[in-house]
């Protein structure tokens, strides 16, 4: 089961990160065809059309999105 769903705010871990970079919103999550959880990976909408893609331990959680 994924650890993020789309919607949740999340930010990346590292010390090399660019801080344009740093977090944003979840915006599909796409799971391993294998089903191993860690290899899930999240697109993230940094803002400013600034998308990318990142595995599930690349990520923390920041914020949820209410429901």
């Amino acid at each position: 089961m994924p650890k993020f769903k789309v919607g949740d705010f999340v930010e990346r871990t590292g010390s090399l990160v660019p801080t344009y970079m740093r977090s944003g919103a979840i915006v599909q999550v796409i799971p391993d065809k294998n089903g191993v959880d860690w290899l899930t990976e999240y697109k993230i909408d940094f803002g400013d059309n600034q998308i990318a893609t990142f595995y599930e331990t690349q990520l923390r959680l920041v914020q949820a999105e209410p429901d």
